[in-house]
């Protein structure tokens, strides 16, 4: 209905769009918006977490959600696998400019010389998708060996091509250098020292082929250890996660002036660009991500907000996208966000 496919336009200007309707730190708009698309979606819920320099500033449930329930969070899993990877680079047992032939002898050729840097940038010249990606009857190993025989689509580095296909081939390097199946390779370098024990991949968890680029699910409660750590620079309740030279590589722009030629047509408009496993929706003058995230196809979207020391978390299973047919769909929230925080500090 109307009201729905308005969902957008009515966060805007219920929270933050009108100065005269919204006082500081005043959520009730971005409240009432999101009950309403619950109810009238319907959904069977939805959770919101906004957090300030550490402190929940906004946490509601809507529906039957609670900070557990577990969700698909599709691409959302770029970010946790981006970040597994990068414990490898910390150790020194990868490089981010290793060609991929070093650890995977069957790319031969110009398929060869793509490096890990390529393949968690989507600039590998590989397709963006392959049918091995969704054969759950073979291991990621059998996958990798199929996504090999594929042609490029490009020179590797002269396109960006948003997908699964280059990070599925990126989690099999770090199951052969790790020795470990990636979803145990997964839950020791980032689940337990971040406390997250209800984020999983793979059909849960029985799949030997998980997708690592979109097959995760996760709680509103594990994402938010997974994303305090990011915002932290790489330390979680003391413990050292990531370096902080790894959390800077992620959120610097890696595509290197590859032309975009397949993502979402919001993404192609804007001429957003990307990390390592994640969008960088602002940069500062040296490409450096001001305001980073990494949103699902099912509406999950989580984000950290550098410049205000924010990190939100909006959790929702729209398969049907019936909530987001307005333009942009509920990432209009993280800007929402923004705006109601930039009012309350009188920016």
């Amino acid at each position: 209905m109307r009201a729905i496919c308005l969902f957008l336009a009515s966060i805007l200007i219920t929270c933050g769009a009108s100065q005269a309707s919204a006082e500081a730190d005043d959520f009730s708009g971005l409240t009432e918006a999101l009950g309403k698309v619950v109810e009238e979606a319907p959904l069977p819920g939805a959770c919101l977490l906004v957090v300030e320099d550490g402190e929940p500033i906004y946490e509601r449930c809507f529906g039957e959600y609670t900070p557990e329930t577990v969700v698909p969070v599709a691409s959302a899993s770029k970010w946790l696998s981006a970040a597994s990877i990068m414990t490898l680079v910390d150790e020194g047992r990868l490089s981010l400019d290793d060609p991929v032939s070093e650890h995977l002898p069957k790319f031969t050729g110009t398929k060869g010389e793509i490096t890990i840097r390529q393949l968690l940038s989507h600039t590998s010249g590989l397709p963006a998708q392959h049918p091995a990606l969704g054969d759950y009857r073979i291991t990621m190993e059998e996958a990798v060996d199929r996504i090999a025989e594929a042609d490029l689509v490009a020179e590797p580095g002269a396109e960006f091509r948003y997908g699964g296909v280059s990070m599925q081939v990126a989690g099999r390097v770090a199951e052969v250098v790790s020795g470990q199946p990636w979803r145990e390779f997964f839950r020791e370098r980032i689940a337990v020292p971040c406390e997250m024990p209800d984020t999983q991949y793979g059909r849960r968890g029985l799949s030997r082929n998980p997708q690592i680029a979109g097959g995760a699910s996760s709680t509103l409660a594990d994402y938010r250890n997974f994303l305090t750590m990011i915002l932290d620079r790489g330390e979680f309740r003391g413990r050292r996660v990531l370096s902080e030279e790894a959390i800077r590589q992620m959120e610097v722009d890696q595509t290197r002036g590859a032309e975009s030629k397949a993502a979402t047509p919001v993404r192609l408009r804007a001429g957003t660009k990307y990390g390592l496993g994640q969008w960088l929706d602002r940069m500062d003058e040296q490409g450096q991500g001001v305001e980073v995230s990494s949103p699902g196809a099912f509406g999950f979207r989580p984000w950290i907000d550098r410049e205000h020391g924010l990190l939100g978390v909006l959790v929702v299973e729209d398969r049907g996208r019936r909530a987001r047919r307005a333009e942009g769909g509920v990432g209009n929230v993280q800007e929402a966000v923004r705006r109601i925080v930039e009012e309350a500090d009188g920016e």
